[in-house]
């Protein structure tokens, strides 16, 4: 079967808007416009810790602004561009973590991941970054997923790292935040990579 013909099959499959993905302690479901008075809530209530590290809070500053996102959120799944997903602890939406726009052509894509701060040091962005990574090679045969964090972000890089991603460089005054550019560290896992790690991976999984 050719590489376009794939795409195509992959294309003409449901949309992304229903998707609900289980891990240990997590479930992973998809951003829906329901949800956008309470992301508005939480990003708010907790920005002070996510602008330090993510260039969007900023532009998040009326809940507008949140139905923007979320709408464009959801056109994105609902033609299997990318992927949205709450993450979702004791019944409370604890963070998002998403995919860039799949490039299906050439079967990658990379994951970012946000936690609030009530939330953060429970392991839980480690296990959702887990669980996506499992349904993108298993269910959705992508080749190649990338992370990027920036240099100076301790806690990020340890997720990367102890989930199993490979250092591939540092990406030089990479992402602007807050009128400051911050080096990113750029990491790579391919479909080889993450066979090896499966039974690491699957410690993540319910």
């Amino acid at each position: 079967m050719s590489r376009y013909w794939r795409v195509y099959l992959v294309l003409m499959m449901d949309d992304f808007n229903s998707l609900l993905l289980t891990g240990a302690r997590v479930r992973l479901r998809a951003v829906d416009p329901g949800d956008v008075a309470k992301l508005f809530r939480i990003i708010s209530n907790s920005r002070a810790h996510l602008e330090t590290w993510l260039p969007w809070v900023e532009y998040v500053q009326t809940e507008d602004d949140e139905r923007h996102i979320v709408d464009q959120w959801t056109y994105e799944m609902q033609v299997r561009t990318a992927i949205h997903l709450c993450v979702i602890s004791e019944d409370e939406i604890a963070g998002v973590v998403s995919t860039s726009p799949i490039d299906w052509v050439n079967q990658r894509t990379s994951i970012g991941y946000w936690i609030r701060p009530e939330f953060i040091k429970r392991g839980l962005a480690t296990e959702s970054t887990a669980v996506l990574l499992c349904y993108m090679f298993e269910k959705l045969r992508l080749h190649r997923i990338f992370i990027q964090a920036a240099t100076g972000n301790a806690a990020s890089n340890r997720v990367i790292q102890k989930i199993g991603f490979r250092h591939e460089g540092v990406l030089r005054e990479n992402e602007r935040v807050k009128n400051l550019f911050y080096d990113h560290n750029i990491y790579g896992m391919t479909n080889e990579d993450f066979k090896s790690l499966k039974e690491h991976l699957s410690s993540f999984l319910r």
